[in-house]
């Protein structure tokens, strides 16, 4: 793999994600039918079909291989452009389809408010012949925006996760009740937080962007979405541009 570059400037851990022309099928119902998924949900599970089904703005809409179960609940199939539904439905599909894509690297997700953290917990840095143990991963969250055009991203943090030598979760408080000052200075030299003459690392940022985030991308870059299609991660941030705006006068 190339190693990743970006030029000189300022960017965003926000990465575009190309999603694809083709009309996909999808099924869709009035959200007037169904105000509450839940029962739905549980249907879908017992039935042992593979499919989902996600609310937005007044419709829902079912997506998947056994998507077609959803005729006997009232839902009628189209194919449309996901360029001309709801961005909502749109970014949830590329964060279902880019973690899907991670599982089979073995990284397991686990969610959060509106985003999601994923681990690959059989690697990790030990510390103290592995009492503590450093796991790398990352925090994930699909978004849209339309200012000037409709666009969709991926934003990308770098996470991380402690755990001893018996796999229980630890903290930074524990760290230090634990296994001392020292160490916790060690786990956040191997975070970038600290440079190794224990200066505060004032590039760290930048640092996560171009040695974790960057190499993880082109790693992750193609997809399948669940709804049918692929996507494709632009594996160049979003790049800020200082100024202003200039006067005619």
């Amino acid at each position: 793999m190339n190693q990743a570059f970006l030029g000189p400037g300022i960017y965003l851990n926000l990465f575009p994600v190309d999603i694809p022309i083709e009309p996909v099928k999808l099924m869709i119902a009035e959200r007037s039918q169904f105000t509450d998924l839940r029962p739905l949900r549980e249907e879908i599970q017992e039935a042992g079909v593979e499919l989902n089904v996600y609310g937005a703005g007044h419709k829902v809409y079912g997506y998947g291989q056994d998507c077609a179960w959803l005729k006997a609940k009232g839902f009628k199939d189209e194919q449309i452009s996901l360029h001309d539904t709801h961005p909502q439905l749109v970014a949830h599909c590329i964060g279902e389809g880019f973690l899907d894509a991670l599982r089979p690297s073995g990284y397991e997700p686990l969610p959060r408010k509106a985003r999601w953290e994923v681990f690959e917990w059989s690697e990790f840095i030990p510390i103290l012949d592995g009492k503590v143990r450093v796991h790398k991963g990352f925090d994930l969250r699909a978004i849209w925006w339309h200012d000037v055009h409709r666009m969709f991203g991926l934003i990308i943090d770098v996470s991380w996760a402690f755990r001893d030598e018996r796999n229980q979760p630890l903290n930074s408080y524990l760290i230090r009740q634990r296994y001392g000052y020292a160490t916790l200075i060690e786990v956040g030299q191997i975070q970038g937080e600290y440079l190794p003459d224990r200066r505060i690392n004032t590039e760290v940022s930048r640092q996560r962007l171009q040695e974790h985030i960057l190499p993880f991308i082109q790693e992750h870059s193609k997809f399948d979405l669940p709804c049918g299609g692929k996507a494709v991660v632009q594996g160049e941030p979003v790049r800020v541009i200082v100024g202003r705006e200039t006067s005619n006068e």
